[in-house]
């Protein structure tokens, strides 16, 4: 990262995704300590004070810890706080598609058809005519672009019914990832208009009362959008084996 007149607040920020992305990647191994301090600083063209400031904010990530006589390590990849919006970002920009979606539809299926039973028995009025301006707002959308918003607002809005703040925390926490699992999966119109029944069922049992049918619903929308995108693998992989023979 080249040192440019930036105010300090800017300057730490950079730092501090210039230093956890290096983390992440494995340019600074676990266990392994950082470089002195000194030498980041003319690295980087910091003052001491900012990347003092820089590793605490990594060590509040999980990522560093400071040992006095040792100096600043690199913790283990289990202590790093992957509900950190900007340590998950590190970690996907890393991942190949495929590895990344597999990841991604674990936690998904393992949290969000729970969370729709959940906001099927907890779910005030409002939060059911929040689901369903978001469900309407799909349906309105009239390319894959537009439709991607009023997706992610809609599984956010399940999580918010809940009405409990870990799971709240853990859906806004997914915001970004969940932007790039929607894109992945949802890759052509027709996709995006067979899904808008499933969201559909979803809203539907949750405004009803629902539960069961809420998380079947929700479990059943999942599903399908991972057999779209295997699906748009599995037409790469022909597409490439014909142009190789040609």
């Amino acid at each position: 990262m080249q040192p440019k007149p930036h105010q300090p607040k800017n300057l730490n920020a950079q730092l501090v995704e210039a230093l956890g992305q290096r983390i992440i990647d494995g340019h600074y191994k676990e266990g392994e300590q950082l470089p002195v301090e000194a030498d980041l600083c003319a690295e980087f063209g910091v003052s001491r004070s900012i990347m003092r400031e820089a590793t605490k904010i990594l060590s509040a990530k999980g990522l560093l810890a400071s040992r006095p006589r040792i100096g600043t390590l690199v913790r283990q990849r289990q202590h790093w706080n992957l509900l950190d919006t900007q340590v998950l970002a590190w970690i996907t920009k890393t991942m190949k598609p495929e590895a990344y979606l597999d990841m991604m539809f674990e936690a998904r299926l393992a949290i969000e058809p729970r969370a729709s039973a959940i906001a099927a028995e907890k779910a005030t009025r409002e939060d059911i005519r929040r689901i369903r301006q978001a469900y309407n707002d799909m349906a309105d959308a009239t390319t894959l672009d537009e439709s991607i918003e009023p997706d992610i607002r809609f599984h956010q809005a399940i999580m918010d019914a809940t009405h409990n703040d870990i799971i709240r925390y853990m859906g806004h926490t997914l915001h970004s990832t969940l932007a790039v699992s929607i894109q992945l999966t949802s890759w052509h119109q027709d996709i995006h208009y067979a899904s808008l029944p499933r969201h559909e069922a979803i809203y539907l049992a949750i405004a009803d009362r629902k539960p069961q049918q809420a998380l079947e619903a929700t479990r059943d929308l999942l599903l399908a959008s991972r057999q779209d995108f295997d699906a748009r693998k599995s037409d790469r992989k022909k597409t490439t084996a014909t142009k190789k023979k040609k």
